[in-house]
């Protein structure tokens, strides 16, 4: 499938970062799109802001937020698989 014709996978009505956060952690690569925010990208299990959204201070702050929750859950299983295994 071409990048350029690929679809939204999610859209979010609210910004709930958690909720967010757990869909892209399911997911590698795609789409999501955030109600009053706009569209982002997910590369690699991190959401990514296209090229013209970078000098928007409240998308990099989403993205980073986000991108924060992600890395605090993947450490948290690795802590437990640690602790367990």
């Amino acid at each position: 499938m071409d990048i350029k014709s690929s679809i939204t996978l999610r859209s979010f009505k609210k910004y709930q970062p958690r909720q967010i956060a757990k869909f892209v952690k399911a997911f590698f690569k795609g789409r999501i799109f955030i109600a009053g925010l706009g569209r982002l990208r997910i590369v690699e299990g991190r959401v990514v802001a296209y090229q013209h959204q970078k000098t928007e201070k409240s998308i990099l702050i989403v993205v980073s937020e986000i991108n924060k929750i992600v890395n605090e859950m993947s450490r948290l299983k690795s802590d437990y698989l640690n602790i367990y295994y």
